[in-house]
């Protein structure tokens, strides 16, 4: 059988190495079970091998070449080291997989700990004499940011939680971190061999509940806001509709005493169809003298009262009944009536209504006399300003090249 020494010098250097190699895995091993296992007697089968290899590994190293003691089995069969190598090898891949596969199964500090940094809230415990004796990874990370270094014992989490860092925000019982994650700390305690005293301490992260509660008060705060904007409104809703039945009433007066003062002055000046002219005058005034205060509220109405005052109302156009937009446009149309009679002189009136998209242009103007300055706008005109404004629309006076009064209302009524 060959010796080793009659093996080529890289064989020669080879099976060394490789019985290297597995001794320095042999020694990882040995370590790992010594310290991680709880059967320490497991780390034996190691040890024997070390025992093995490591002297074969001597006996074919020759340090001094001199002194050929140093490597007694030079002329050893090959096949003993190549033979020790498969064994070790073998050893070796059925211990690391038993080993990997104890650590899953096996209950051990280190099992322990792990499982603890697994966890996505903060842990530790502490012995009845106040000593942290098991802190997971992000409780560790916690009290780094809480106090800027590791806990040692309970006091430095409850000197933490009391006076943390600058940089940390509380609120209630919520901490507030650098990175605007929230958390909260609880303390109770455990039962540990018939001892009460150990005490757990956690960290939750509650960060997602803490931005929905912040959410719900901020949208609590909009509720209540829109709550007082309602209730001032429906205030000024109650005033408003005071102050438009007292406007109504305002508009009603002044047409009637306007159509009547310009019916007397009709009847002064042409004497002409007098018993109607007095039975309409003596209607108005008893309108006036009662509660029957209606208003005239269609365009055929007006164009009805106009003639009495021999006045005729032209309308090219068309307005839907009973809506805000008839209404204003016969407001505006009776307005203008009472003004062509009283200021131009005029005995026709042109009323032009044209929809443009969501709104109407109304135009109104008349064949009397020409403006011959700006229109000082009455309290008829104020009136009907403001009644058309607060409904959304415009108004506009012209008196060049001659009087014609614009307005433009929307079609649809305003909603609240």
């Amino acid at each position: 059988m060959s010796a080793f020494s009659s093996l080529s010098e890289f064989w020669q250097t080879m099976l060394p190495f490789i019985m290297l190699v597995e001794i320095i895995l042999e020694i990882g091993l040995f370590m790992y079970q010594l310290l991680r296992s709880n059967k320490p007697v497991r780390s034996l089968l190691s040890l024997a091998v070390m025992a093995v290899m490591i002297p074969l590994l001597f006996s074919v190293s020759q340090a001094d070449p001199d002194n050929i003691g140093d490597a007694f089995l030079l002329d050893a069969p090959w096949l003993i080291f190549a033979a020790a190598i498969f064994l070790v090898a073998v050893h070796f891949a059925i211990a690391l997989p038993r080993e990997y596969r104890r650590k899953k199964n096996e209950l051990s500090p280190f099992s322990i700990k792990e499982a603890t940094d697994k966890l996505p809230m903060g842990i530790c415990f502490a012995d009845p004499n106040g000593r942290i004796i098991l802190c997971n990874n992000r409780m560790r990370r916690l009290s780094f940011a809480l106090c800027g270094h590791e806990l040692q014992i309970k006091s430095d989490m409850e000197n933490a939680l009391s006076v943390p860092d600058r940089s940390v925000t509380v609120k209630d019982d919520c901490y507030i971190l650098p990175d605007k994650t929230v958390w909260q700390f609880r303390t109770q305690n455990i039962t540990v061999d018939s001892d009460d005293r150990w005490q757990q301490i956690t960290a939750h992260n509650v960060t997602e509940l803490y931005n929905g509660y912040q959410k719900q008060e901020e949208i609590n705060e909009e509720l209540a806001e829109v709550n007082r904007k309602l209730r001032k409104m429906y205030a000024r809703m109650e005033n408003d509709v005071k102050e438009k039945e007292s406007l109504d009433l305002k508009v009603y007066i002044h047409d009637t005493i306007g159509r009547s003062l310009l019916t007397i002055r009709d009847i002064i000046y042409s004497g002409e169809d007098t018993e109607r002219k007095l039975e309409a005058l003596q209607n108005a005034i008893g309108m006036l003298a009662s509660n029957r205060v209606t208003s005239v509220s269609t365009m055929d109405e007006v164009k009805r009262t106009a003639q009495q005052l021999g006045v005729a109302v032209k309308i090219d156009g068309y307005l839907p009944r009973d809506t805000a937009a008839e209404e204003l446009t016969v407001a505006a149309a009776k307005e203008c009536v009472t003004n062509c009679i009283k200021h131009a002189d005029g005995n026709e009136v042109y009323i032009r209504i044209a929809q443009r998209g969501e709104r109407y242009d109304v135009t109104i103007t008349n064949n009397g006399k020409i403006p011959t300055e700006p229109i000082k706008e009455g309290s008829g005109l104020s009136t009907l300003r403001r009644s058309i404004e607060s409904s959304g629309g415009e108004m506009h006076i012209s008196h060049n090249p001659r009087f014609a009064l614009l307005i433009t209302i929307p079609a649809k009524e305003m909603s609240l």
